[in-house]
């Protein structure tokens, strides 16, 4: 493998050399992370076992895996000693507004800072037997993310790590899953950040354990003689496929690459170094737990039992294999202690300072302070660091995408381009009339300005050839990671017609140039699948080049690049601008025994107020009767007042003027018993008279305002597929990501 590795290398090089003598504009990719590639060409006899133990000192550590933590071929290595401010998003009300204020805010942070002590995290949780820690520290991160924000309860709050564990490598809603290169099962396969952020971006979960329950209990473990019972578990659990409750929003990187904390080496990985102290700690006080990697195998001699605390004095894996060790766990940061003392830690393992860090495990409430462990501020082998950013999701939001396995790569304008800009778009074919409100994409540094465009009614062979939208967004505040850039102003596309996202990237003036993520095959995403016309690329913002056929004509096929760049299309809310319906009179009444009822217009400033609280109530998809799925058009409010005993009834309401429907024809009542929450009934509708039967009258009535609406199925769109199965065994390598290629561009 290596030996064909290289001389594919060598040809790549020679490939490149010739066509940079070439007058001509070039595009070029970043390597992968060397890290990553490093721990896949590694021989399995060697590599770190999936099934390995730690050696620890107390029986509650026992029989807890060590290898789930894995390098991430994404490569952040450009962003070697900098820092960054926190994105200025807009504060929204409460503790959450305060939280972000204060940890954005210039003054010194607290010598010492603790979510459990404000209840912003959920109880820990054990991995047992599996390797899937990974999944641990991002579902941990995202919890204390929610219980920040006041969208949660602590003690009711239980994301599942299984459903994550099970469809990273098992087919998900006709989207690729990772591919197994060693063949391990699948739940001692490892994972990391990125890996997380592909699935819960793409659409696979958070979901709850309610849903996806964790397979803990298919676990047998004695605790007298160490011995541990495993099973098939393929054969025993495999959640179903279920709607998500939460959707990522900000997926924000917090690593580092540069040299360790005595300046020797350059590290292939990210340490937590000093210089990124600051920045972390804001992240925590604004976002919640901040999920990272750090080696844990040697717990007798690294591992002080008594105090909880923790330090290795080892450095991560660097060129010189010899001198340092690969990161294998995964954790979530919930805290820190400026002054923590070092002679807490093991008898010489002791740090040369005091501090430390306070972290989640997910090896139960029997390991540690109840679970959680102080890790010295200078430990060598804490990494990377992700804040995770959700929301509640919204069952009747639309994901158009091509990238369900993440971010793999970087491309770059590369050579002799002096203006630092590219323009990547991706076309896509609208399922149901849609909004299209948000757009999200991965960001490679901090810095970069972007300006984001969407056309409607497109071309097949370019993704500017249609009409664009009257608005564009321009957002200069996003940070490295995973970002959702929320449009100036949404817009609509046509059910079956094509429309485009196209972003202009332009790199910071002391940045990099590492400007369109892309997701490409690879040892774990050898199933990446792309097909022409999906993916573009530009050097002017007018002539765009597939990325597929442009790899073709540099004679690199099969790399199947797509580019990571996203687009959600919300339910279409309108309201109507005209006058309110004029509709006087006594209202025909049938069923429900004495019931009579009379019908009267409104003024026009309170059929308007009406319609907004309505479109309101359906934005937070909190109006009964209608799916979340279906697009509605008001037409107007007016007022009915009922005399009735209870019951149902029905009602006949002749309109003074015609209407006309595209869809089902409904009413929309608030329920004035239920917290103001609406519910739509259907209608009949023909001639000049609108009816509709409501049961339970007590609820609405005596008087009620009446919005007549026009609801109209919405069809999912289909999910990103391909052709690649969900089987073990090797991906194809990323070609693309051994060396720089020159990509000569091609007018279409």
């Amino acid at each position: 493998m290596t030996k064909r590795i290289k001389f594919i290398a060598a040809l790549m090089s020679l490939a490149s050399a010739m066509f940079l003598a070439q007058p001509q504009a070039h595009a070029a990719v970043a390597p992968l992370n060397p890290d990553y590639v490093k721990y896949m060409e590694r021989a399995e006899g060697v590599r770190p076992a999936a099934r390995s133990l730690a050696a620890n000192s107390t029986e509650q550590q026992q029989n807890h895996p060590v290898g789930g933590y894995v390098p991430s071929p994404l490569n952040w290595s450009h962003l070697d000693g900098k820092t960054w401010s926190l994105p200025r998003a807009a504060e929204t009300e409460g503790e959450f507004a305060r939280a972000r204020s204060a940890a954005n805010a210039p003054e010194a942070l607290p010598s010492r800072y603790d979510l459990r002590e404000i209840g912003e995290v959920t109880p820990v949780r054990d991995q047992t037997a599996f390797n899937n820690c990974w999944t641990y520290s991002g579902m941990a991160a995202t919890e204390s993310n929610l219980l920040k924000k006041g969208l949660a309860d602590a003690a009711a709050l239980d994301l599942s790590e299984w459903y994550l564990t099970y469809y990273a490598l098992n087919p998900y809603g006709g989207m690729e899953c990772f591919t197994n290169p060693y063949g391990d099962p699948y739940y001692l396969v490892g994972g990391n950040d990125w890996k997380a952020v592909a699935l819960l971006s793409r659409g696979t979960g958070s979901v709850t354990t309610a849903k996806a329950p964790d397979i803990t209990s298919y676990y047998e473990y004695d605790h007298a003689t160490g011995a541990a019972t495993y099973e098939d578990y393929s054969q025993v659990y495999a959640p179903a496929a279920a709607a998500r409750d939460y959707k990522l929003v900000n997926a924000l990187y917090l690593g580092n690459f540069g040299p360790g904390e005595n300046g020797e080496n350059e590290l292939w990985e990210v340490p937590l170094a000093a210089g990124r102290r600051e920045m972390i700690k804001r992240a925590i006080m604004q976002y919640g737990a901040v999920s990272a990697g750090i080696h844990m195998t040697n717990m007798r001699d690294d591992y002080n039992s008594e105090t909880g605390a923790y330090y290795s004095g080892l450095t991560y894996y660097r060129d010189d294999p010899k001198n340092g060790v690969w990161t294998n766990h995964a954790v979530a940061i919930v805290g820190w202690d400026d002054d923590y003392p070092i002679t807490n830690f093991a008898e010489g393992r002791q740090p040369r300072s005091n501090g430390a860090w306070i972290v989640r495990n997910s090896w139960g409430e029997g390991f540690g302070d109840g679970g959680y462990f102080y890790v010295s501020y200078e430990e060598g082998t804490l990494c990377d660091g992700v804040a995770y950013d959700s929301e509640p999701a919204r069952s009747g939001e639309n994901v158009y995408q091509y990238d369900p396995l993440g971010c793999v790569i970087w491309y770059y304008p590369g050579y002799d381009y002096s203006s630092r800009t590219l323009y990547f778009a991706n076309l896509f074919t609208a399922q149901s009339d849609d909004s299209i409100s948000s757009v999200a994409f991965y960001v490679p540094d901090d810095g970069m300005r972007y300006e984001i465009s969407v056309y409607t009614d497109c071309g097949a062979d370019s993704p500017v050839s249609g009409t664009p939208a009257s608005d564009t967004t321009s957002v200069d505040s996003l940070v490295p990671g995973y970002n959702t850039v929320t449009l100036t102003k949404p817009v609509e596309v046509a059910a079956g017609t094509r429309f485009s996202v196209v972003v202009k990237a332009v790199a910071a003036e002391d940045g990099y140039d590492l400007l369109a993520p892309v997701e490409n095959i690879g040892w774990t995403t050898g199933n990446a699948s792309a097909n022409p016309g999906e993916g573009w690329i530009s050097i002017d913002g007018e002539n765009f080049y597939d990325i597929i056929e442009l790899l073709e004509d540099e004679g690199v096929p099969g790399t199947n690049p797509s580019l990571c760049l996203k687009a959600f299309g919300e339910r279409i809310y309108s309201a109507s601008d005209t006058p309110a319906p004029v509709i006087t009179g006594e209202a025909a009444v049938s069923g429900g025994g004495s019931v009579s009822a009379f019908v009267s217009a409104i003024p026009d400033d309170a059929n308007e107020t009406e319609q907004t609280n309505v479109i309101a109530a359906l934005g937070e998809e909190s109006v009964e009767g209608v799916a979340p799925s279906e697009n509605v058009a008001l037409l107007g409010s007016f007022r009915m007042d009922v005399e009735h005993s209870g019951g149902s009834a029905t009602f006949a309401i002749k309109l003074a003027e015609p209407m006309s429907f595209e869809g089902t024809p409904y009413v929309i009542i608030r329920n004035n018993k239920s917290d103001g929450v609406y519910r739509a009934f259907r209608a009949e509708y023909g001639g000049d008279t609108l009816s509709f039967t409501v049961d339970r009258l007590e609820d609405y009535f005596s008087e009620a305002l009446i919005t007549i609406a026009d609801v109209k199925a919405s069809a999912q769109p289909a999910r990103h597929g391909g052709s690649g199965g969900c089987s073990a065994g090797f991906g194809a390598l990323a070609l693309l990501a051994l060396v720089p290629l020159a990509l000569a561009t091609r007018k279409k």
